[in-house]
């Protein structure tokens, strides 16, 4: 009760810094709210789009949109061990706790930290594992021991998550998903990659340093490399508590070392903030106290700068609906221009739709033919994306190879925990990469195919190259074996035989008996630990070996299925298309002809059908770029 009316009044306090947030929710009522200015414009594109049997196209592009619908944007937090990441994160979702904090290591996976829903209720959270059921549910409070790397029961788990969520009250950036990225075994790339690919939508990266001094080397590469990934950047300079005689020079510092590193990096936002104080803030009962800390601790101004990125984001959806939709309709307002234009007696694309009609007649007679060889360029693509696939599974294996190869006294079994899960994010990662490049070239090459016709793939086909290599990586994949090898017998027995060595040097020089046998179970002991850890090496060292190997199957079977959908399904849809895109070209040159040869009151009768259609369509363009410019300005605007 009392955790509940403190986030109460944190709310309350929060609001008076930045009003009530970009995704505030309105009252309830039993009134159907009207539609914006966005949906109004996409309705007259489908209007016009009806009209002029773009029906099919147009219900592609509003899948697009709906496919986006309820996806929530992020916030991927990183930074290295021991900068207030933890902490920063309870001051923003005001609830303090929520992310365990701690003077060390401690997540050792990702937490993703999503509002409550009906689905996902607060008070629970949610583990995902490789094998099924892959998603878990667990009570919230049970969370800690499943992230925290020194929890035995994460240690000691059969099969430890991959990764967790825990579900939240509403903050002050809005229904937005704070991702917070592992403490434990640096900064890594594979978890904030992963963490952005599922995201899908507006992902901003938060990179997490104090003001104890500048940002650290290892930290400055990882941001300039991962920030090539995602659209916008915000630096977070915590512990301005601690430090509040020389903050200020280090953020300027900071400013100056990011802008010679990397010139996208010079203009991002850098707030000063102190994680402690805004956690405090929201736990604190006493409102006059509660507000000096939240003023204090700077968490509004950090908020502030991560919401304008955020309302950038959560606006692509819609302009790129608009711009397609725009698109869409390009092709038959230029067809009943050259209509309305024949029906006036100029007529400037007649040779043009000439040449067009004689090109697709010609590729007719000759599609059989050799000269025309469909299966010499799948051939060739298929060498080009067997090539690269090999390239990366022999980069991954070498990387996690020269990663294990570093621990020559063992690992740990913490060690395990945290490598086996970067692992799995990493597979991840480059799975999901690789496909969107087979895709790509699949697309590319469907496109180059039907360019020399003149054409276009339609969008069914291009649909379908997705689901194929989506199907291959949904192919059979067990997961990252987290068992571990046997322990080699001859080293027990070399700390055995060293022990009594040493034991018997002893016995000589004190004349203590039994020294030998206390060497024999001290170097025995030391023995087993490092047997043990060199046995946890060689078990992930294996893992590393299959996941390279099953890495390379997946791509393999992308491949198989991209390249079936061109060389099989989209050989026969371009045959067809041909023929219909033959005739097509015929009756447009026979209504050109005909418009010609129109007598007066049939070339009326006809511009009173056609001129209303080309006013629909313009106007929908224009309400459409109206609406695109509003838009992009809005977004462009800075944050209230």
């Amino acid at each position: 009760m009392y955790a509940c009316c403190a986030a109460g009044r944190w709310w309350a306090v929060a609001q008076t810094h930045y009003g009530n947030g970009m995704t505030s929710e309105a009252p309830k009522t039993e009134t159907k709210p009207k539609p914006n200015s966005a949906t109004l414009a996409f309705r007259q594109l489908g209007a016009a789009a009806k009209a002029n049997d773009r029906s099919e196209q147009f219900a592609a592009i509003a899948r697009m949109i709906k496919d986006s619908q309820g996806r929530q944007p992020s916030v991927v937090v990183v930074g290295e061990m021991n900068r207030g990441k933890s902490t920063l994160i309870n001051a923003i979702l005001g609830a303090p706790g929520t992310s365990p904090v701690g003077p060390t290591e401690t997540t050792g996976l990702s937490v993703s930290y999503v509002p409550e829903s009906e689905n996902f209720p607060f008070g629970q959270a949610e583990l995902e594992y490789a094998s099924e059921p892959r998603l878990r549910r667990i009570p919230a409070e049970e969370l800690p021991q499943w992230v925290r790397i020194d929890s035995p029961t994460l240690l000691d788990a059969e099969e430890p998550p991959l990764q967790a969520s825990r579900a939240v009250k509403k903050s002050p950036l809005g229904r937005v998903t704070i991702v917070d990225t592992p403490g434990s075994g640096g900064l890594s790339e594979a978890y904030v990659m992963r963490a952005i690919a599922r995201a899908q939508d507006a992902s901003v990266l938060l990179m997490v340093t104090d003001a104890a001094g500048r940002i650290t080397k290892p930290a400055l590469e990882f941001l300039v490399h991962c920030s090539t990934m995602v659209e916008s950047v915000v630096l977070a300079v915590t512990k301005i508590d601690l430090y509040r005689g020389h903050w200020q020079a280090v953020l300027e510092e900071n400013r100056q070392v990011l802008a010679a590193r990397d010139p996208r990096l010079a203009n991002i936002p850098i707030i000063p903030v102190s994680g402690a104080w805004g956690e405090r803030a929201a736990a604190e009962p006493d409102e006059a106290r509660r507000r000096k800390l939240y003023g204090s601790s700077n968490v509004h101004e950090l908020i502030r700068a991560l919401r304008a990125p955020l309302e950038r984001g959560s606006k692509l959806p819609t302009l790129n609906a608009l711009r397609q939709g725009i698109a869409m309709l390009e092709k038959p307002l230029i067809q009943l221009e050259t209509e309305r234009e024949a029906l006036g007696g100029i007529v400037e694309k007649h040779d043009n739709l000439l040449a067009v009609r004689d090109h697709r007649e010609k590729l007719l007679r000759t599609f059989e033919d050799s000269k025309y060889d469909w299966n010499a360029q799948v051939d060739r693509v298929r060498v080009e994306l067997t090539a690269a696939n090999a390239r990366l599974s022999r980069e991954f294996g070498a990387h996690w190879k020269d990663r294990l190869q570093k621990y020559g006294a063992g690992i740990s079994e913490k060690q395990s925990v945290a490598l086996m899960n970067e692992m799995a994010a990493d597979i991840e990662v480059q799975v999901g990469r690789a496909l969107r490049g087979i895709v790509q070239r699949g697309t590319s090459l469907l496109s180059e195919l039907y360019a020399a016709a003149g054409m276009d793939p339609q969008q069914g086909l291009l649909q379908e190259v997705e689901r194929r290599a989506l199907e291959a990586d949904a192919g059979p994949r067990g997961g990252l074996d987290r068992g571990t090898a046997s322990i080699d017998p001859r080293m027990m027995v070399s700390g055995v035989l060293m022990g009594s060595g040493i034991g018997g040097m002893l016995t000589a020089i004190t004349s203590v008996v039994f020294m030998p046998v206390i060497g024999v179970a001290v170097m025995g002991s030391f023995s087993i630990i490092l047997a043990r850890r060199q046995a946890k090496r060689q078990s992930v060292m294996q893992t590393a070996n299959d996941a390279t190997i099953e890495l390379r199957e997946t791509l393999d079977r992308a491949v198989r299925g991209v390249l079936g959908v061109v060389s099989t399904d989209a050989r026969k849809v371009f045959d067809r298309d041909l023929r219909q895109s033959v005739t097509d070209a015929k009756t447009e040159l026979a209504r050109l002809e005909s418009a010609k040869r129109a007598s007066e009151s049939e070339r009326e009768r006809r511009l009173a059908q056609i001129d209303p259609k080309i006013e629909q369509i313009e106007s929908a363009m224009a309400a459409a770029h109206d609406e695109i410019l509003r838009l992009t300005d809005r977004a462009s605007a800075p944050g209230p």
